[in-house]
C-alpha cells in the first residue's frame, strides 16, 4: 500500500514538472510575439483599420508637433490646433500638384504626418496619402494660427537648449541667468492650461510682485511675464507683428523668481 502511495506521489510530482514546463513555454512565446512586433506596428494598423479620410484623422488627434524651418517638433496647444481642424472644412480634396514645397511639417503622436506650403495641405501615413487645396480667402489665417501655434507655445518657450540670452527684471533690477541655470529655469515653467487675457491682467495688478523674462534665442526673441502666482503672458515680436498668449501655470516659477533669483520677502 505504501508502495503505491509513493509511485502515485512520483507521477504527481512528475506532472506537476510537465506543467510547469508548458505553462513556462507558452508564455514565453505569447511574450516573445509580441515583444517582437516593430514598434508603432500596432499604431499602423490601427491607422489602417480606420477607413475614415486621413484629414478626418488628423482632426481628432489631440497630440500634435510642429516644425518649420527654424524649429522642430514643438508641440502645440489644443486651443490652436481646435482652431487649425476648423479650417480643414473649407479645404477641397485634390490630385498631387506638380510642385509643392512644404513650409511646415507636422505630425500626430500616433504615426499621421502632414504638412503645407499654405496653398496646398498634404496629410500621409507610411501607405498613403492625400492633397487638399488651401482657399485663397483662408491662407492667410492658416498661415497666423501655425506660426502663432510654435511661437506662442509653452513647449516652444521651454526650451533652454535653444536659450543664448535670458534676462530676468523686477522693477529697475536685471539680473542674467547664465547657460547653467537654464534648465533649472524652464523646469520651474510648469502650464496647467491656456487661459483668456482677462483673469491675468487682474491678477497682475493684485500681485506684489511681478517679472519679466526676456529669453533670446538662436532664431527669436521672447517675453515671458509673471500675472501674479498663477498666470504668464508670452509675447513674441513687437508692434503689428506681436502676438501674444495667456497660460495658468503652477505656482513653482513664481516662487523660484521671488525666493531664488531676487531674494524677496513673500
Amino acid at each position: 500500500m505504501a508502495k503505491k502511495k509513493k509511485i502515485k506521489k512520483k507521477v504527481l510530482v512528475a506532472l506537476t514538472v510537465v506543467l510547469f514546463f508548458v505553462c513556462y513555454f507558452l508564455g514565453f512565446t505569447l511574450f516573445k510575439d509580441t515583444k517582437d512586433k516593430e514598434p508603432g506596428q500596432q499604431t499602423t494598423e490601427a491607422l489602417e483599420d480606420d477607413t475614415r479620410p486621413l484629414i478626418k484623422q488628423l482632426s481628432s488627434k489631440s497630440k500634435i508637433y510642429l516644425s518649420d524651418s527654424k524649429v522642430e517638433s514643438v508641440r502645440i496647444e489644443k486651443d490652436y490646433w481646435d482652431n487649425i481642424t476648423v479650417l480643414f472644412t473649407e479645404f477641397t480634396k485634390i490630385r498631387k500638384p506638380q510642385s509643392y514645397t512644404p513650409i511646415y511639417n507636422g505630425n500626430s503622436d500616433d504615426g499621421i504626418r502632414f504638412s503645407t506650403d499654405l496653398n496646398y495641405f498634404r496629410v500621409y501615413t507610411v501607405s498613403k496619402e492625400e492633397y487638399y487645396k488651401v482657399p485663397v480667402a483662408t491662407k492667410k489665417e492658416l498661415s497666423k494660427l501655425l506660426s502663432e501655434s510654435i511661437y506662442l507655445s509653452f513647449d516652444f518657450i521651454k526650451q533652454y537648449k535653444s536659450w543664448d540670452t535670458v534676462k530676468i527684471t523686477y522693477k529697475d533690477e536685471t539680473k542674467k541667468i547664465f547657460g547653467w541655470n537654464f534648465k533649472e529655469l524652464a523646469l520651474k515653467m510648469v502650464q496647467k492650461r491656456m487661459v483668456g487675457k482677462v483673469q491675468p491682467e487682474k491678477s497682475k495688478e493684485r500681485s506684489k510682485y511681478n517679472f519679466t523674462i526676456n529669453i533670446q534665442g538662436e532664431n527669436y526673441d521672447a517675453k515671458v511675464e509673471t500675472m501674479g502666482k498663477d498666470y504668464v503672458k508670452i509675447t513674441q515680436g513687437e508692434g503689428k507683428n506681436k502676438i501674444q498668449a495667456y497660460y495658468e501655470v503652477h505656482t513653482g516659477l513664481y516662487d523660484y523668481l521671488v525666493k531664488d533669483i531676487f531674494k524677496l520677502e513673500e
